[in-house]
């Protein structure tokens, strides 16, 4: 409403939720006035235009069992460009490099329904957790170790480069040789000339896979709703569908029943 003509058509587009530009998803506060910049806003116009910030959402990497009184989160900073202009994850950030030890920080705790280890210990579990979505599935390897579980435990861990984003590396290779991970498989991105994903190692992997799904593990993914978890859910279908003798029919229905009976979970965002 403080810009005429094209440039208010293009800003109730925006408003609206459309992208007339292709560059919504870079859009911040700043970049918008930037966009804008022959809009002329009192200060108290500005201010009241913004909505509040809105919080954060971590998954707990750490289990009450193995470290009680005591709560983990895996925050990776954010920190990229856009063009010229370097942007950085609020929270994120403010976790990494703003607050000092010792000070208080507001939080507070959300159920996450329907996503936890099996009733029982003895039932296997394959993680899927590329980057940040490792936190729940460190949480799960420490509760089952403190609790002494029996069940066997994968986990398959992704990221761009295995030199600075293999998170918990010396953890996670410690529980590898004491045996609390039955199998630890890994993927890199950017380490070679081909992009090597979680979804490509399982199916690199799929009749094993397979074999402990028959066996009654529970499967679980966390982290990016929008690329990794649906591709992870189409490399579980066609897993099933080429080592389980099923039709892409009764594949689907296998995948289906697993979310039914509570068998795949997941923890996406």
């Amino acid at each position: 409403y403080v810009t005429g003509g094209e440039t208010r058509v293009k800003a109730r587009r925006l408003a609206a939720g459309e992208d007339p530009d292709g560059d919504l998803d870079r859009l911040d506060v700043l970049g918008t006035l930037h966009k804008f910049a022959q809009a002329r806003l009192s200060p108290e116009a500005f201010v009241e235009a913004l909505d509040p910030l809105q919080p954060r959402l971590y998954s707990i990497s750490s289990s009450h069992n193995a470290t009680p009184g005591r709560v983990s989160l895996t925050v990776d900073a954010v920190r990229y460009r856009i063009g010229t202009r370097p942007r950085w994850g609020v929270a994120s950030t403010f976790l990494a490099e703003r607050v000092q030890p010792g000070e208080a920080v507001p939080v507070y705790v959300q159920r996450a329904h329907g996503f936890g280890l099996p009733a029982n210990p003895d039932t296997p579990i394959i993680m899927c957790g590329p980057g940040t979505g490792i936190a729940p599935f460190r949480a799960f390897l420490h509760d089952r170790r403190a609790t002494k579980a029996p069940g066997r435990n994968w986990l398959f861990f992704g990221h761009q480069r295995r030199a600075t984003d293999f998170f918990y590396e010396d953890e996670l290779s410690a529980m590898k040789e004491e045996g609390l991970l039955t199998n630890l498989t890994l993927a890199w991105s950017r380490d070679g000339d081909e992009k090597i994903y979680v979804q490509d190692r399982m199916c690199e992997r799929g009749a094993e896979l397979f074999d402990w799904l028959e066996q009654g593990a529970h499967f679980y993914v966390c982290g990016d709703a929008k690329r990794m978890a649906k591709d992870v859910e189409l490399a579980l279908v066609d897993i099933v569908l080429a080592h389980g003798g099923r039709s892409a029919e009764a594949a689907q229905a296998y995948l289906a029943g697993l979310k039914k009976s509570g068998r795949y979970q997941a923890d996406v965002y």
